[in-house]
């Protein structure tokens, strides 16, 4: 008996001493650093070395989840993707659960914050990263709840490979993931799901829905790029149209043991999406916009008369225009590519015409400058071009060309020997611009004014005398008729010819703007796009990952 009682009084005295210490720690530190001490401590013992489970064949679940604060930067380059994100991690740890404890100080705690170094944590990681940096996570501290719920949000700042296809530049469209998954726990050791959102109706939280989907609530727009979930960040996840789905995607990594046997062991990963159409507005004023307008002056080209010397200048400049936006474009787009942009070919292509249309000029002016030194034109030529071709392009009918009939110098050549045996030369008609006639020196000219007139010499009768050098001089001026008549002939023949040929020209001109014409308009149908293509993608969960 006495002995008991020395045991009861000594026990009285130990919890007097504990009340009394606990007391005083109390009175020193707060309720909330007591209770992360205490379970901190514990955790050492048991878990922080290894997964939060009781047994090892325990499943680990991980609800995962992604939210954009802003898109950084899209390297086209590198194929680099630059994002600003928070993570949202939440999985059950049942050493930190501290709601059946008996002790008064911690019944009012129903959540504490902790540093991530000093509890076990999932080592998801980005697996499609692009960094240099040996750490992508901001350091933020994780908030466990009394029933060993954890929620861990850091912020990252991720890069990310990108594939970009900028076939349809500037009115691209770039399909960029982001794949999330463990980097030593395959499926039988943790499992990953999305993340829940809350369904919530007057600010009261209804319901718990898996969210598939980038979060947008917190997101900041960006200048360049347009995402396919910034229009629709608060509605439910069943119920979203614009945004992409997110899957579910396993990889299988096969393995050696010791002994030289395979095995394999399946990893799965969250893979978010995000579909991003690039602004073209800033692209359309200093590429599209200034390339169509080049292409409408090269038309002047072709309306420009030969022998005007812009005709030649006008299309040089044109194509040195053409240059220098084809160097900006180059500086704009990246160069390692699959495909070369359409708007790339449009402008290799409207090169090409400049050329061709300046080729084309050189064409017409010589056409027009060396007309009167060429054969005439066939037959066939002369009808289909001058006659066919001209008059559907209204050339032929403001051009006046001689037509096939003998010209009126023909028909006076064939009637000046009735005319002068009639003694009538002043029937021939008057030629514009006609070149001087040197007459010879007739030793009888009956029209020299300055001989003083004598009928007796003028008689016929009376100059028998002057027979022979009258017919002589006579001669002398029906062959000089005959050779300015048929200078005038040879004059109007090439007048004639170099008309035709010079109409000829004119009309290969138009032909030439009309099929330049049609060759723009065909590229900027074909070449220029109008609208961001619709990509092709499954949204479709891998079928033995879910």
């Amino acid at each position: 008996n006495i002995f008991l009682a020395v045991l009861l009084l000594l026990n009285l005295l130990g919890n007097g001493c504990q009340g009394s210490r606990l007391a005083s720690v109390a009175s020193n530190r707060s309720n909330e650093k007591l209770l992360i001490e205490e379970l901190i401590s514990r955790y050492r013992e048991k878990g922080l070395l290894g997964r939060p489970v009781k047994e090892y064949d325990n499943l680990v679940q991980i609800k995962f989840g992604l939210a954009f604060v802003q898109i950084l930067d899209l390297d086209e380059n590198k194929q680099l993707l630059r994002t600003n994100c928070w993570l949202r991690y939440q999985w059950r740890d049942h050493h930190l659960n501290w709601r059946n404890w008996s002790h008064p100080l911690f019944k009012n705690l129903t959540q504490i914050r902790v540093f991530p170094d000093l509890i076990w944590t999932p080592d998801i990681q980005l697996l499609n990263f692009a960094d240099e940096r040996l750490s992508e996570r901001r350091e933020a501290r994780i908030v466990v709840y009394e029933d060993g719920s954890v929620l861990w949000v850091p912020q990252s700042l991720f890069k990310s490979t990108c594939p970009v296809e900028i076939l349809h530049f500037p009115f691209d469209t770039q399909l960029c993931q982001l794949e999330f998954g463990s980097w030593t726990y395959d499926m039988t050791q943790m499992n990953i799901t999305w993340y829940d959102y809350e369904i919530t109706y007057d600010n009261n939280t209804q319901g718990l829905e898996p969210n598939p989907y980038i979060d947008y609530t917190n997101y900041i727009r960006s200048q360049e790029w347009r995402t396919d979930g910034e229009d629709e960040p608060g509605i439910w996840p069943s119920r979203r149209r614009l945004q992409i789905r997110s899957v579910v995607r396993c990889r299988t990594v096969t393995f050696q043991s010791a002994d030289g046997k395979q095995y394999n062991r399946t990893y799965k990963t969250l893979r978010y999406r995000v579909l991003m159409r690039r602004s073209a507005s800033f692209y359309l004023s200093i590429l599209v916009l200034p390339c169509i307008l080049l292409s409408c002056l090269t038309w002047v080209i072709f309306w420009l008369p030969p022998e005007s010397p812009a005709k030649m200048q006008l299309g040089m400049n044109i194509f040195v225009a053409f240059f220098i936006l084809m160097l900006l474009l180059a500086e704009t787009t990246p160069s390692a590519v699959k495909n070369f942009p359409l708007i790339g070919y449009y402008y290799c292509l409207n090169m090409i015409m400049i050329t061709l249309s300046t080729f084309l000029a050189v064409i017409v002016v010589n056409l027009h400058f060396g007309a009167d030194r060429r054969a005439p034109l066939s037959p066939f030529v002369r009808q289909l071009v001058i006659e066919g071709i001209g008059r559907l392009y209204m050339v032929r009918q403001s051009i006046p060309l001689a037509s096939h009939k003998p010209p009126p110098q023909q028909q006076l050549l064939s009637s000046q020997p009735q005319n002068q045996q009639h003694g009538s030369l002043a029937t021939s008609p008057a030629q514009p611009h006609q070149p001087k006639l040197h007459m010879p020196q007739l030793k009888y000219n009956k029209f020299d004014s300055r001989r003083p007139s004598n009928a007796a010499e003028d008689s016929p009768i009376l100059a028998g005398g002057h027979a022979g050098a009258v017919e002589k001089d006579v001669r002398e001026v029906k062959r000089c008729l005959r050779m300015y008549l048929s200078r005038l002939k040879e004059k109007e023949r090439k007048n004639v010819l170099a008309m035709e040929w010079r109409t000829f020209a004119l009309i290969l001109d138009r032909v030439f703007f009309s099929a330049y014409v049609m060759a723009i308009l065909i590229a900027v149908i074909s070449l220029i796009p109008r609208a961001h293509p619709k990509l092709e993608y499954s949204n479709e969960d891998q079928e033995f990952c879910r």
